[in-house]
């Protein structure tokens, strides 16, 4: 009798532990589900990214803030209208450059400033390149710089090598601040 009884306690609680095993295993598999946060890793340690979007927003002119300006200009709407979706254009790739590089590990840029740029973007060279971490704390060095301006942000590859010294790093020049120029020119 006293075989039967344990044999009858040992089924219950094997059952048991059983049931908490599988509420486990369930409840941990939620946990997996849920979607990896874009991290970018600067040094020591990991920091989570500000979105570049909202990098942008906070230190690039708004559209209200490009047409106010634009009225003051003399040029007519068709070409007011051409620079603003050049402007916006320029800001959503620049966008999509950092979205797509958080994603696969990209950590440093290249700007290629176009022929217009050039007259206007001094800060920075065709040698230079530039690091997440600098994109987050001052993303006011990305383009678009001004209006009218072609420069664009690239991924910086390692075999990329325009001269014999190599790539140099974008520093700023006083203290802590970039010579990014005003927006408000065209180019």
């Amino acid at each position: 009798m006293l075989s039967v009884i344990i044999v009858i306690v040992i089924i219950v609680l094997s059952v048991i532990l059983a049931a908490i095993g599988a509420y486990v295993v369930i409840h941990s598999s939620d946990e997996k589900d849920e979607p990896k946060r874009v991290i970018d890793v600067s040094g020591q340690y990991a920091v989570v990214v500000r979105p570049a979007r909202e990098s942008l927003s906070a230190v690039k002119p708004s559209e209200a803030s490009l047409r106010s300006w634009l009225d003051t200009q003399n040029l007519p709407p068709e070409k007011k209208e051409e620079l603003i979706a050049q402007w916006n254009a320029s800001m959503e790739a620049t966008i999509r450059t950092i979205d797509e590089g958080d994603k696969n590990g990209t950590a440093t840029y290249r700007i290629e400033l176009g022929p217009k740029g050039k007259e206007y973007v001094k800060f920075v060279s065709d040698e230079n390149f530039i690091t997440r971490e600098q994109i987050r704390n001052h993303a006011e060095i990305l383009p678009p710089y001004v209006l009218g301006c072609d420069c664009r942000l690239l991924p910086k590859q390692p075999w990329e090598n325009p001269s014999k010294s190599g790539w140099k790093a974008v520093v700023p020049s006083h203290g802590n601040h970039y010579d990014v120029p005003d927006w408000r020119h065209l180019a």
